[in-house]
C-alpha cells in the first residue's frame, strides 16, 4: 500500500484546528486505501495531540535537528512506507533541504500547504528555491494564492481551510467585564491590535469596553510590548494564554474584533462567526474574500472607523445566519474532500 507523507513543522501545545484537520485527512486515505505517516518537529515531542495519533495508529516521527540526520531519516521512511507523494505545511530550510536531498531520485509528488502568504523574495532565497520543485501549492485563500502565482509559481490551487465545530463546543466561559471585545495575535503589527488599543484609547477615555487578546502561548512577548507602548498592561486590557477549549473565550464575548493588516486564512474570524459573535473586520481581502453575510467592516488603521463598526456590532443581536453560512461552507468534512482529490490522482482513485 502506498503512502502519504505529512511533513509539518507544527509544534504548538495545543491541537488547535490543524491536528484535527490533518487527522480528518489521513481517516479519509486510509478509506482510500493510502497510509498516512506523520513527520514532526522533534520541539512536538511529548506534546499532548503526540499520544492520541500514535493510539489511531498512525506511524509518527520526529525529525532530527542535524541536516544529515534528518535527511536519512526522510529518506528511510520514504522507502519503509512506499511513499508517493509529500505533503508539506510549515515549513522552513530545517524541513526542506532534507526533504529535497531525501527525495532526490525518487519520483514522489510534492504538495506544498500555503497557510499564509510568501514571506520570501522573489530572487536569490533557499526556501523558494526548494519551493520551486513542488508539483503543486494548494493555497487557503485566494489572495495567498495571488500572492504565490505573483512569486512565479504556476500550480496553485484555492483550498480554503476547514473548520474543527466540535473544538468549540466545550469549556466554561471566563468572568470577564462587559462589553467585552475579543481579539487574537501575539504580533501587534501584523494582527492590527496597535490599531485597536489606539481606538480604544482615542474613543472610549472611560473605558467602558474591555480588551480580550488572546496571544496563547506569547504572553510574555506580548506584555513587553504593552510595557514598550502603554507602560505596562492596561486595566482594560486582559491577556488571555492558550487552552485547548478555545470555545470558551467565544462565549466569553460580545464582539469579535480582527484588525489584522494581512492574513492567511483568518480562522478565529470563521470561528467567531461559528459561535455567533457580530463580527468587526479590517477591510482586507482575506476578509473580504470569506463572504460572510453579516460583518461590519473598518478601513485598515483607521482608528476611528474601527471604533463606529464596534458600535454598530454591539447592536447586532442575532448571527446566526454567519454560523449558518460557515457551517454549510467550511465544514472540516468539505476541506478533506478537496484536499484528497488533489493528493490522489484519478489514475489512483
Amino acid at each position: 500500500m502506498s503512502g502519504v507523507l505529512e511533513l509539518m513543522h507544527y509544534a504548538a501545545p495545543y491541537a488547535g484546528n490543524f491536528i484535527p484537520s490533518i487527522v480528518s485527512l489521513a481517516r479519509a486515505l486510509r478509506d482510500a486505501h493510502t497510509d498516512t505517516v506523520l513527520v514532526f518537529p522533534a520541539a512536538a515531542r511529548g506534546r499532548e495531540w503526540i499520544d492520541p495519533l500514535c493510539a489511531q495508529g498512525y506511524p509518527v516521527y520526529f525529525l532530527p535537528r542535524r541536516l544529515p540526520d534528518a535527511a536519512r531519516m526522510l529518506r528511510r521512511i520514504i522507502r519503509t512506507h512506499d511513499i508517493r507523494c509529500v505533503h508539506s505545511h510549515f515549513i522552513d530550510r530545517t524541513f526542506y533541504l532534507p526533504l529535497r536531498i531525501a527525495c532526490l531520485g525518487q519520483r514522489i509528488t510534492h504538495v506544498y500547504h500555503a497557510h499564509s502568504t510568501p514571506h520570501f523574495s522573489m530572487r536569490g532565497n533557499s526556501i523558494r528555491r526548494a519551493l520551486m520543485h513542488t508539483d503543486k501549492v494548494l493555497c487557503v485563500s485566494d489572495a495567498v494564492r495571488r500572492a504565490f502565482e505573483q512569486c512565479g509559481f504556476s500550480d496553485c490551487v484555492t483550498v480554503p481551510n476547514g473548520v474543527d465545530f466540535s473544538r468549540l463546543a466545550d469549556g466554561e466561559a471566563p468572568d470577564m467585564p462587559h462589553p467585552f471585545v475579543l481579539m487574537f495575535g501575539y504580533d501587534f503589527a501584523i494582527k492590527g491590535i496597535d490599531t485597536a488599543l489606539d481606538a480604544f484609547d482615542a474613543f472610549d477615555p472611560a473605558h467602558r469596553c474591555t480588551l480580550g487578546i488572546c496571544v496563547a502561548g506569547h504572553g510574555d512577548a506580548a506584555r513587553q510590548t504593552l510595557q514598550t507602548r502603554c507602560g505596562g498592561v492596561p486595566q482594560w486590557v486582559r491577556l488571555l494564554g492558550p487552552r485547548s477549549d478555545v470555545g470558551a473565550y467565544y462565549r466569553a464575548a460580545d464582539v469579535f474584533l480582527s484588525a489584522s493588516r494581512t492574513e492567511g486564512m483568518p480562522y478565529a474570524v470563521l470561528e467567531a462567526a461559528y459561535c455567533g459573535l457580530p463580527l468587526v473586520l479590517s477591510d482586507i481581502a482575506p476578509h473580504r474574500e470569506l463572504c460572510l453575510p453579516q460583518t461590519q467592516m473598518f478601513a485598515v488603521d483607521d482608528t476611528r472607523a474601527l471604533f463606529d463598526a464596534l458600535g454598530r456590532a454591539m447592536t447586532v443581536t442575532d448571527g446566526s445566519e454567519n454560523r449558518a453560512y460557515v457551517a454549510q461552507n467550511f465544514a472540516m468534512e468539505t476541506w478533506t474532500k478537496r484536499v484528497l482529490a488533489e493528493l490522489i490522482s484519478d489514475k489512483e482513485k
